[in-house]
């Protein structure tokens, strides 16, 4: 090789390390200067150099803020790499670019292609690093487009790679990733968890970018949170370092974030101005991006609460074709929210009910949750369904709400509730204050468990409404129970008729229910009123619902819609007074798709839908109940409380038959304490619990697990139910004690 030749090669490397170098520290501004000098001067190098060259120059012009310059350069760049290289990493690289350009103009698809390509080579090139890299950006293209199972399936793929690279860094960046998903989703504990971790491993890594990036999704989780001061303060915190950064893209972010955390607090010029800046900012970074036209939603969402309805219309249909061709279904279902509102507002009301039901649909499926709640909250407000559709979808959106924690809105949609429920019509509730109390004289149901203080709290909201209710849950979980509560609730005067469906012949269910005049059939000697006819003025436990033969079923729709009975054997029929709760331990949803379920039936009892956690993950009141069954079987006088080591030991254990079989262990202990000349209760149980152990049956992972959660209670206990103080007499940190107590369902304290 002649030295002419050597020395032009060394000139490239340097030229291209240079460069490089630039792109590496982030001096993009300096990096389009260099490309520029250079670009007269690739001519007389080789092809795989002008490759090369056009890569980091499209990676300089993405880095400026000019996408579509950089588009150009980096098709370029593949197109003569992928003749002359082949699948080797350095084509991937190629792709990566191309998919993070294309990412920035919001042509989504197209970058997904590109992430693929990338990926792919990676693996065939055995560079599980890059590939990694190529399966996280993948994800958050997916997270664009709300398919939030594949983000996860791409980052749980990406976290394997990233393990074995032993990279700190990424692994947070990854982590930080996962956080924003479950926020999206409504998992907004699990949501915190993985940001919070996302943020102080960045500040230990020195990493202010991510840092700020992850401090902006914490402020996305207190604001749907409505936890205005503490997101305003972390907006605050990462606006120093978006000015520190100059950070382009996160401006955007933060500009819509202040917008909508505004429009919450009801300052609506101010949310205006935010949302301006942002959505001519978003059009300057990438016209057609998402980060360009989710500013224009929130616009809509403002104009609307205005009472701007035409404005915000048109707003929302332009926003919506542009979110359609970025196939951002989260946003396609809030759109449809604003135009649903709007079309009510300006009298187009068929058009109206099928948006909010598209939207709602939209969002269910996605289960895309905070948008769901607000979805389901309009159509509660709306006029245009029935009583019972508008409690049935303000009941499923304060549940959301109750999930992540928003008090403020729980509180609005609680008094909605109630004044629908008390008064038959709800008219214009749009206006609630949130001063909410309920009846102090109502009887009281113990429990710690938040699941079930939820579920409390929607039966006294509906104790006024006519509406069905239906609970579910395993066996002995306490449904019946729930549904006496419900009755000294609602009716406490009227009879309580509870009639187990599997218990009763099918040749004898029908005119056990609905009763038969004189004659109806051989044998009728005499008029039978009926269980349903027993329970007027009262409450009905249809246990075991799932029983009920297909004949009755469309019976007992009848008379759900109707209100009315008909005996066998009568022409006559009987008006009824009757509030209705029906019970199953079956998968009715399965049922219906089998045949074996009558879905109009379905539909009518599910549409508040109550389902009692089983007691393995209800663990904080098992003390309780300990307390409460061991009075009831004369073990322990009123004033009195369980032994510490016997409450531990059923804490401790799982209980598949759940509150009945804890019940029958306590009777069987009275009965056992009664024949036992010596011992104790805690004796006595200690043996029943190791009875029924199966210790030799467990796999090695069952006995660890066991041991695991076996040192997880002695802690709580030892610390009196301190997480804090448990975590640090086993030496881990606190987040991990949680997230152990979470995989374990020990999600309460030893009292």
């Amino acid at each position: 090789m002649s030295s002419h030749l050597t020395a032009n090669i060394e000139y490239v490397q340097c030229c291209r390390k240079y460069l490089e170098g630039l792109l590496h520290r982030k001096d993009f501004k300096a990096a389009v200067r260099y490309f520029e000098s250079m670009k007269n001067s690739l001519d007389d190098k080789s092809d795989t150099e002008q490759a090369y060259f056009f890569c980091l120059g499209s990676r300089a012009y993405t880095g400026t803020g000019n996408p579509t310059r950089a588009l150009g350069l980096i098709r370029s760049g593949i197109a003569i790499l992928s003749k002359t290289i082949g699948d080797k990493s350095e084509l991937g690289q190629a792709y990566m670019t191309l998919g993070d350009t294309l990412r920035e103009l919001g042509f989504y698809d197209e970058a997904e292609h590109a992430f693929r390509d990338a990926e792919s080579i990676f693996r065939r090139d055995d560079n599980m690093r890059e590939a990694g890299d190529a399966l996280n950006r993948l994800a958050g293209i997916f997270y664009r487009k709300s398919n939030f199972k594949s983000s996860l399936k791409c980052l749980l793929g990406a976290i394997e790679f990233t393990r074995k690279e032993n990279n700190q860094k990424k692994l947070a960046y990854l982590f930080g990733n996962i956080g924003r998903i479950y926020g999206l989703l409504g998992q907004f504990d699990k949501a915190e968890e993985y940001i919070r971790f996302n943020i102080d491993l960045s500040r230990k890594l020195k990493d202010g970018v991510e840092q700020t990036r992850a401090i902006l999704s914490l402020a996305y989780l207190d604001i749907q949170r409505y936890r205005f001061d503490d997101a305003g303060e972390q907006l605050d915190e990462a606006l120093t370092k978006i000015d520190q950064y100059n950070l382009t893209k996160e401006r955007v972010i933060y500009l819509t974030y202040q917008g909508e955390l505004a429009l919450k607090q009801k300052k609506y010029d101010l949310s205006e101005k935010f949302l301006n800046d942002a959505a001519t900012a978003g059009f300057k970074v990438a016209p057609e991006s998402y980060l360009a036209v989710r500013p224009q939603r929130w616009l809509a969402e403002l104009k609307t609460a205005r009472g701007n309805y035409r404005q915000a219309l048109s707003i929302a249909n332009k926003s919506l074709l542009a979110m359609e061709k970025l196939g951002s279904t989260a946003e396609i279902g809030a759109l449809l929210k604003i135009k649903a509102i709007c079309q009510e507002k300006l009298a187009h009301t068929g058009n109206a009910a099928k948006s909010y039901l598209e939207s709602i649909r939209i969002l269910e499926h996605n289960r895309i949750k905070i948008e769901l709640a607000s979805a389901l909250a309009a159509a509660g407000d709306s006029e245009l369904f029935d009583v019972n559709k508008r409690t049935m979808f303000l009941c499923r959106s304060e549940d959301i709400y109750v999930d992540i924690d928003a008090t403020a809105m729980i509180n609005i949609l609680r008094k909605k509730i109630s004044i629908i429920s008390a008064n038959g019509s709800g008219g214009d509730i749009t206006s609630i204050s949130t001063n909410f109390g309920f009846d102090d004289q109502a009887p009281e149901f113990v429990t710690r468990n938040k699941r079930m203080k939820k579920l409390i709290t929607q039966l006294q909201l509906l104790k006024n409404s006519d509406l069905p209710i239906l609970i579910t849950g395993e066996t002995g979980v306490g449904k019946d129970y729930l549904a006496k509560f419900f009755h000294t609730l609602t009716r406490p005067d009227g009879p309580y008729i509870p009639v187990n469906c599997a218990a009763i012949p099918d040749t004898l269910i029908e005119s056990e229910l609905f009763g038969y005049q004189k004659g109806a059939f051989t044998g009728a000697e005499s008029n039978r009123h009926g269980l349903f006819r027993a329970a007027d003025k009262g409450v009905l436990l249809l246990d075991e619902i799932g029983e009920l033969p297909l004949i009755l079923q469309a019976k007992l729709l009848n008379i759900l819609e109707t209100r009315r009975l008909r005996p066998l054997g009568s022409t006559d029929e009987i008006e009824l007074d009757i509030r209705i709760i029906a019970a199953t331990n079956c998968d009715l949803a399965e049922m219906v798709a089998t045949g074996s379920f009558r879905q109009d039936l379905y539909y009518r009892l599910a549409g508040i839908n109550m389902e009692l956690p089983p007691l393995r993950e209800r663990k904080e009141d098992i003390p309780y109940l300990l307390k409460v069954f061991m009075q009831k079987a004369g073990l322990l006088k009123e004033n009195e409380n369980p032994e510490d080591e016997l409450t531990y030991q059923f804490v401790n254990y799982d209980w598949p038959g759940n509150i009945r079989q804890m019940e029958n262990k306590v009777s069987r202990l009275a009965a056992m304490l009664s024949i036992t000349n010596d011992g104790s209760l805690v004796e006595l149980a200690r043996s029943f619990f190791e009875e029924n152990s199966e210790e030799d049956t467990k796999t090695l992972f069952e006995k660890v697990e066991a041991f695991e959660k076996k040192l997880l209670m002695e802690a709580l206990v030892s610390s009196d139910g301190n997480k804090s103080n448990a975590a640090r007499m086993l030496s881990i940190h606190e987040s991990t004690f949680r997230a152990k107590m979470k995989r374990y369902s020990l999600g309460g304290t030893v009292n």
